[in-house]
């Protein structure tokens, strides 16, 4: 557990030691929070009663969907790829600490930046733009077990991206259709809800949906009772067939790195 926190600590401050960068962040998370927060109040006075819930709800999930991009910014495969690009990875597996582990506590180290990053805009949109509180703390702490499952589920997913890069070496072009993937299946600014019925179903059938939508459904109180737990469920299934499907694409990417290194 000490290797773990020590690499959380030493991505933490890997991120966190560039201010200017660190400003900047905040700055532009503030400038997304505003525009989709106009966005949806621009909507709301076209169609008022066709989204589902009401303007203050669309409004927090909304600006929610742009803080949580904060809480799940940490890229693993860029890392990964780099590494393997270098020949850099052979003293990543020398470490004492399973590759995969190693991930995800620099993966955990850099999602605390983004935390630190998002709530000073968070504060600041519950008093600018009407962004609510959970409904009650059963909600609120729902609500965090929803996240901490929605950034392991995303973490997962990322490793396996980053799995490919053994076998193509540069994954950049297939990152910017995954992240676009991840954003719109993910229901970052649009819910899944609002969604065309053929489609929405096959979004539900997809992981991404334990990100972005599940939490901030949850936060909004779009999804409670059977629903609720139906959506943590779903999450856990997905997490569990993650890690399982994740550890044996790393034992055969790895396997294959061994190979090309002769």
């Amino acid at each position: 557990m000490k290797i773990f926190w020590a690499f959380i600590r030493q991505a933490f401050q890997l991120v966190s030691i560039y201010r200017f960068n660190f400003f900047a962040q905040i700055f532009l998370i503030l400038l997304r929070m505003y525009a989709i927060y106009w966005l949806w109040r621009i909507l709301y006075t076209q169609k008022p009663g066709a989204f589902g819930v009401d303007l203050n709800q669309m409004v927090t999930y909304g600006v929610m969907g742009m803080a949580l991009e904060m809480f799940m910014w940490s890229r693993p495969q860029n890392y990964m790829s780099r590494q393997v690009k270098s020949g850099a990875i052979d003293t990543d597996l020398m470490k004492p600490m399973d590759f995969h582990m190693q991930m995800l506590a620099r993966s955990t180290g850099e999602t605390m930046v983004g935390i630190i990053l998002a709530l000073p805009a968070l504060v600041l949109a519950y008093f600018l733009l009407g962004v609510r509180l959970p409904h009650d703390i059963g909600t609120g702490v729902l609500f965090i077990f929803s996240l901490v499952l929605g950034f392991l589920v995303l973490f997962h997913l990322n490793f396996l991206l980053g799995s490919l890069s053994v076998v193509t070496l540069d994954i950049r072009h297939i990152s910017w259709a995954y992240y676009s993937l991840v954003r719109f299946f993910g229901g970052q600014m649009v819910p899944l809800w609002l969604f065309p019925t053929f489609l929405a179903v096959f979004a539900q059938a997809l992981p991404f949906q334990a990100t972005y939508y599940i939490p901030m459904s949850l936060y909004i109180g779009k999804l409670t009772g059977t629903e609720a737990i139906q959506a943590i469920e779903f999450q856990v299934i997905w997490l569990a067939g993650l890690v399982l499907i994740s550890r044996l694409a790393w034992n055969w990417a790895h396997h294959h790195l061994v190979v090309q290194g002769g």
